[in-house]
């Protein structure tokens, strides 16, 4: 078992001014945290697992490929399916901190919109 404290990775990713901070990773699985500041976020992407994304603080934008919109507050949790386009924004007054994970090993890219 690995244990770890989000209370002690998100004062390191504060310090450090860190975007995205490693938690726990094998062959066939990662788990991660997201730290945006308001405005800041991702570009339009998929990947070729699926994930969930759940809101620690702060607000987020989920956008669609064709538009659609969802705005997500503390403790809402997303399920984005494999190959689905999507986009994650800052949206609050505060800093966006989300928990994700996905059944893929870390090091997989994901496929952008604009390629």
């Amino acid at each position: 078992m690995e244990f770890v404290s989000l209370g002690h990775k998100i004062a390191e990713a504060e310090k450090d001014n860190l975007r995205n901070v490693p938690l726990f990773g094998t062959d066939n699985f990662r788990s991660w945290m997201l730290h945006f500041e308001p405005g800041d976020g991702t570009p339009m992407h998929y990947h070729q697992s699926p994930e969930t994304f759940l809101v620690i603080n702060g607000r987020c934008s989920v956008k669609g490929l064709k538009g659609d919109e969802r705005i997500l507050e503390k403790n809402d949790i997303v399920f984005l399916p494999a190959k689905e386009y999507y986009q994650l924004t800052s949206v609050g007054s505060t800093t966006l901190i989300l928990f994700g994970n996905r059944s893929e090993p870390f090091g997989v890219r994901p496929v952008r919109a604009a390629e």
